[in-house]
Order: structure tokens, then sequence, then C-alpha cells
């Protein structure tokens, strides 16, 4: 167990560390891999750190993902659990491709209270410097994608996944535009059904305890749902 945390610690997150202390029991450990990573447990919080980077950016990053928990925003919990009822979604999802997405929908509301804390942006993801998308993966997504009727499940996944990472991307140095060109050509209703879940997404307010995103789960899986339906996907 970790207990010291005055590396983790400055004038930027205290606040909100105390803030969470009062609301779950948290306890720190030693990260498994160069990374750091939060696990809930009921009202159990262990945030695993990674020693050899004790610094207060990638700790007040998961102090964020925390701060959602109590305001009752589960977004993988309840992407799962939306998901698994509907056979043919659930089917063409991975595990990993749900997570994704629910990482990526919580990462674009904390960075705007990441940069207010006094953080800076390029510190907010490890991989900042490390571009969502590259030719040689549009290439392999295209070779793949589609072989005349039959649809390539993985393919599919990296698809909505590249998509929804592109998207959450926080360094503006990455154009994406002809990635997304791209991935329109490919296949014009996947993608726009993809990019109006986005746009649904940002009109989510986590601070107004009246608004929720149940709606916006259920319209994207029936979106999804509606795509996938008359085809096969292998």
């Amino acid at each position: 167990m970790i207990e010291n945390t005055n590396k983790l610690l400055d004038k930027r997150n205290k606040d909100l560390w105390h803030e969470l202390n009062t609301k779950f029991r948290i306890r720190l450990e030693e990260s498994f891999e160069p990374n750091y990573i939060t696990n809930f447990n009921k009202n159990l919080v262990i945030i695993y750190v990674d020693i050899k980077n004790l610094t207060p950016a990638p700790f007040t990053h998961e102090l964020l993902h925390i701060q959602l928990k109590s305001k009752k925003i589960f977004t993988i919990d309840d992407l799962h659990k939306k998901i698994e009822p509907n056979d043919k979604v659930n089917y063409l999802f991975s595990i990993a491709l749900k997570e994704h997405i629910g990482n990526c929908l919580e990462h674009i509301k904390i960075l705007p209270k990441f940069i207010n804390l006094g953080f800076r942006n390029n510190d907010f993801l490890s991989d900042f410097s490390t571009p969502k998308m590259t030719l040689k993966e549009l290439n392999t997504l295209q070779l793949h994608f589609k072989n005349k009727e039959f649809y390539n499940k993985d393919a599919i996944d990296f698809f909505i996944g590249k998509f929804i990472a592109m998207k959450a991307c926080n360094n503006r140095l990455f154009n994406y535009n002809r990635y997304y060109i791209e991935f329109a050509r490919l296949d014009k209703i996947l993608f726009t059904l993809l990019d109006d879940f986005w746009s649904d997404w940002l009109t989510f307010d986590i601070d107004n305890p009246n608004d929720t995103y149940d709606e916006i789960f259920d319209f994207f899986i029936d979106d999804i749902h509606n795509w996938i339906k008359d085809k096969i996907i292998l």
C-alpha cells in the first residue's frame, strides 16, 4: 500500500482529493503496469499508482474519473448493461470496445475540469503525442472491413473504436479529417450513426443532476441494431 501522497497532491488537486475521501474509501496500491488505473468495488476505490511516475497530473486524471462516480455517472457499466440484452449488438461489441467507448466518453467530459484545475492539456493522457489513427491502419481496415456480402467483426470493432478514439483525442495537432472522409466512404450509415452518438454525448451535462444519458445510449444501440440486422458479420 502506498501511504505517502506528497508527490501526488498539490494545491491544484488537494481539495478534490479531500472531497472524494468524504464520499469513498480510497486506497492506493502500486500499479502492475506503467500507468494509473482505478478499480471500483462498491464503496471501495483502489487507485493503482505508477510508482515510477509519482506526479499530480495522472493522479488527478483518476480522481476526476472517481468524481464522475460520485455523480452517479457509470458510463462503462451502464453501456455494458444496455448492450448485453441485445444479442446482436452484444455479439458485435467486444468487452474491450465497450470499455474503450466508456472511457473516451468520460475523457471528453473530465478534460475541461482537468484544465480548469490548472493542469496542461498535454498531461491529460500518457499517449498525447500518439496519433489515434494512421494510414497503415486505414489501409488494413479498408482491406478487411467487407468481403463481398460478408462483414468482418473485428474490422467493425476496429472502425468503431478508432472513430471514438479520434473524436476523443485532445491533441489538436492531429487532423483526422482525411480519415473521417475515408470512414464515411467505407460505410456512410455506420459513420453517421457514430457521429450522431458523439454529438448527442456532447450535449450531456455531467454537472446537472437532472440530466441523464439513458436515451443517448438507447438511441445508439438501436441505431447499431438497425445497421447490423440485415448483415452477415463473421
